[in-house]
């Protein structure tokens, strides 16, 4: 049986603020605990995520992207507003999660809905470095955005008091 929710941070942490998928996934377990909602850090994993995400029923993605906003700035795509944005490779793993998402499609398993909350990057070239202060200060509203994301999917987010 599927499961009704996955949220997937993908990216690479060792990269600043390629690393954002992975730091807003770790962030949103430690403020709540989401029943019905399996919370994923995907790295790079790529296609070996095809498991997990042809099993989900709604897919929301955290990741850095490279759209031309300004770096900080949070976007919210739905569904097929997701295949034109990543058509081509904007970092190391973009075009292997257009690749996961085509590949769910193809064996007739993909998310009934899909949710990519995107972080507009401003240094993806820094080997070993932290986030910038600019894409830190935009998770809030990335995790904002989820929020509503996920408690309109009929989801309860229940604080942690730990």
């Amino acid at each position: 049986m599927p499961s009704p929710c996955l949220v997937l941070g993908v990216g690479i942490t060792l990269w600043a603020d390629e690393g954002v998928g992975p730091r807003l996934i770790e962030v949103l377990s430690q403020r709540f605990d989401i029943p019905g909602a399996e919370l994923v850090d995907g790295g790079t994993q790529g296609l070996y995520l095809l498991p997990i995400v042809s099993e989900a029923e709604r897919l929301l993605v955290f990741d850095a992207v490279r759209l031309g906003h300004a770096p900080g700035t949070v976007v919210v795509l739905q569904d097929g507003e997701i295949d034109t944005v990543f058509r081509g490779a904007l970092s190391l793993h973009q075009t292997t999660l257009h690749d996961l998402l085509g590949s769910a499609r193809l064996i007739g398993q993909n998310p009934r809905q899909v949710v990519l909350i995107g972080v507009e990057a401003e240094d993806t070239e820094n080997w070993g470095g932290n986030i910038t202060i600019t894409v830190a200060r935009a998770m809030e509203e990335a995790l904002r955005q989820a929020e509503a994301v996920l408690r309109g999917w009929g989801l309860s987010l229940i604080a942690r008091s730990d």
